[in-house]
């Protein structure tokens, strides 16, 4: 593909691209700034994540769906003048005390529920995660299909 352009036409793209230079300087590095708290992000979650894993297999729910940390003025002043604060772990409303087995119940969303309770996260409601289903072929299936199918699959 050829495309012309008139001397004109130039002098005009470089006019802009001298103008349009700092800002895409400014987006470059926003990119790229992006990149780096992505995956510091992704390094916290997972981190998280590892912590959270036998509270996420007992409770199928986060720690922060089940407690919201509170932060409250003590009205006291330290040695520095500076506010001192309390922080709670406070229980969310998914959570309720069952009195007769002196156990904690954590609502959570059934399989067979339509309709969910949403989770209340700090000030905000949040509905939750939903967990994708994998969709496996059942053997008969596997079994009903052609071995040419087959042949382009990795071997094991």
């Amino acid at each position: 593909m050829e495309k012309r352009i008139s001397t004109r036409d130039l002098a005009a793209i470089k006019r802009t691209a001298m103008n349009v230079a700092p800002i895409m300087a400014k987006r470059n590095k926003a990119k790229e700034m992006i990149e780096k708290y992505t995956e510091e992000y992704n390094q916290h979650e997972k981190t998280i994540l590892n912590y959270e894993s036998g509270i996420i297999a007992q409770t199928g729910l986060r720690t922060e769906q089940v407690v919201t940390k509170v932060t409250e003025p003590t009205g006291k002043l330290d040695k520095n003048g500076k506010e001192v604060k309390q922080t709670k772990y406070v229980i969310n409303p998914n959570v309720r005390f069952d009195s007769e087995t002196s156990e904690y119940v954590v609502t959570v969303k059934d399989e067979t529920d339509n309709e969910s309770a949403p989770v209340a996260e700090g000030d905000k409601e949040v509905a939750p995660v939903e967990q994708p289903v994998m969709d496996e072929p059942v053997a008969e299936e596997v079994a009903e299909q052609p071995e040419e199918v087959f042949e382009n699959s990795f071997q094991f």
